[in-house]
């Protein structure tokens, strides 16, 4: 969430509450919205807070840790397309498009280690045969794919090694 004016306030979301959202996962669990913020001001975090006392949400319902810890999804921000979907008061709400969403899976597998997060992994192959890629060679040939490779390699070591997609 970044502050953009003193009257509006901006959810960049990710992760499984922007794909639940979108209907990309058709079930699931959540319970916070990821979302690519780096800081944002005392009034900022006073509404925040608020919004989770008046919903009944946990404490930590906006989760920003994704964005503000080193090495993790900071710097995919300026990157990803985002598109607004909506508009609650004083929030506009964005969701990284499905391009953006297999970035931050994929790094999110890769920065995993040995041990990445099974549903990231479910998530990354859910949202490649969403944009029509079904094996390995297909992301091997799609130019939008090439990062995968360049920048993630567990990742792409995890698509080559998959028998059956």
């Amino acid at each position: 969430m970044e502050k953009k004016n003193h009257d509006t306030i901006v959810i960049k979301a990710i992760g499984g509450f922007a794909m639940l959202y979108n209907g990309i996962r058709e079930h699931g669990y959540t319970i916070d919205i990821d979302s690519l913020t780096v800081e944002f001001d005392e009034e900022v975090k006073n509404l925040i807070k608020q919004i989770g006392i008046d919903m009944d949400l946990d404490e930590e319902w906006l989760n920003t840790d994704c964005a503000t810890l080193n090495g993790f999804l900071s710097g995919l921000e300026p990157i990803i397309e985002w598109e607004k979907v909506k508009r609650y008061n004083r929030i506009d709400l964005y969701f990284a498009d499905n391009w953006g969403l297999i970035e931050t899976k994929a790094k999110a597998i890769h920065d995993g280690g040995l041990v990445p997060r099974k549903t990231d992994k479910k998530d990354l192959l859910l949202l490649l045969k969403i944009v029509n890629i079904n094996n390995i060679d297909e992301v091997k040939q799609n130019k939008k794919l090439k990062f995968i490779k360049e920048k993630y390699e567990r990742s792409y070591m995890y698509l080559d090694n998959i028998k059956e997609w």
